[in-house]
């Protein structure tokens, strides 16, 4: 397939991987997409290519057949792993050949988060001889991809990122909390058994009931976030730069996206009609492009959690992603921050979430 003039590095990759490709501001379940056969990994899968992901972030979906496994692959982009059903295991190992003496592995089941290190080769195995075994990753493939303008080297490149993992035994063991200067709960580790089931800590500056734990994985600066708030109840809207992936995993609402110059009070201001509405279900995937303020609704019948899956390491600066937030997404806009907050918000937003709880027998509860 000939490369379009001036076509992004990664958009002519996927195009050459030949799989289906799924777009929007949103992709309702990623769980029952339609897939096609991988030849390059095995399996089968499909690209997600949101509008909110402007070519920092890549996404897609591989599911491994019944006792089948991907072929191992090594590559210069981050990528974290989420399991969306079935079990199975990783293979992990630096250096050539395909799993030498010395390589580790662990075991995982849906609902499990990692990631494979740097350029460490990776073989991942489904234990289920009746089920497939679906994942949903993210990378940041399209930024490396477009700067090195060739995937051979992206995926053919032999140096090893000691710093990042030297083969050390309990990488992939659960890791450690710990609270920043700033407040927020960290959880430094390699691998989320169950992030569904995994406990949250309180966080109530982005939300009312707001429980908000970060986590970095394998030296990244891909990182991201697990939330969950009640029933009945919404977020702060907010802005952030682009890239960020938002994968439902519990209850069911809505996200509003609106783009900055459409004012805090978009509705009140005349210009609901810049006013976009994502709905979303447990398999959900989003992405709010960047600087849009974005707010998140909970009309389910139960506390609502979410994985982010986004730039932003409190390790390892990142110019793009830190500049755009200007204070912080704890701050109000009225102290060069980008949250809204809910006594500043349009009147109209709390209108139509009580609308909306009410269609489905939901107590609304705001403030």
């Amino acid at each position: 397939m000939t490369k379009r003039y001036r076509e992004p590095t990664y958009d002519w990759w996927i195009r050459e991987e030949g799989l289906p490709v799924y777009s929007g501001y949103g992709v309702t379940d990623v769980r029952t997409l339609e897939l096609g056969p991988w030849e390059r990994l095995g399996g089968r899968g499909a690209f997600i290519q949101l509008e909110g992901m402007e070519g920092l972030t890549g996404m897609y979906v591989v599911e491994i057949p019944p006792g089948g496994e991907l072929n191992a692959e090594r590559h210069l982009y981050e990528e974290l792993l989420y399991v969306l059903s079935g079990r199975g295991a990783t293979v992990v190992w630096n250096g050539p050949g395909q799993g030498p003496e010395g390589a580790h592995s662990f075991e995982w089941e849906a609902g499990a988060l990692f990631a494979p290190p740097l350029n460490t080769w990776h073989r991942l195995h489904n234990a289920s001889g009746v089920e497939p075994a679906r994942f949903l990753a993210v990378t940041n493939a399209p930024l490396v991809m477009d700067v090195f303008h060739s995937p051979e080297f992206v995926f053919g490149c032999d140096h090893v990122f000691t710093d990042r993992y030297a083969g050390q035994d309990g990488y992939f063991k659960v890791g450690e909390r710990k609270r920043r200067p700033d407040g927020n709960v960290q959880w430094d580790t390699n691998f989320i058994p169950n992030v569904p089931g995994a406990s949250i800590d309180p966080l109530e500056r982005k939300g009312a009931g707001l429980h908000l734990t970060h986590y970095e994985m394998a030296g990244n600066i891909v990182v991201g976030h697990m939330a969950e708030w009640p029933m009945g109840r919404y977020h702060k809207a907010h802005y952030h730069s682009g890239g960020a992936i938002l994968l439902t995993l519990r209850s069911r609402g809505y996200t509003l996206l609106w783009p900055q110059p459409a004012g805090i009070r978009p509705y009140e201001s005349g210009h609901g009609d810049a006013v976009v509405k994502v709905d979303w279900q447990v398999g959900s995937v989003y992405s709010p492009p960047s600087g849009w303020f974005h707010q998140h609704f909970n009309t389910g019948p139960e506390p609502a959690r979410q994985l982010a899956l986004r730039y932003g390491s409190h390790r390892y600066g990142v110019r793009f992603s830190d500049i755009q937030q200007g204070a912080g997404v704890y701050v109000s806009v009225k102290e060069g921050g980008s949250l809204i907050e809910y006594e500043d918000e349009d009147p109209e937003i709390r209108r139509l979430f009580t609308a909306e709880c009410a269609k489905n027998g939901v107590e609304a509860r705001v403030g």
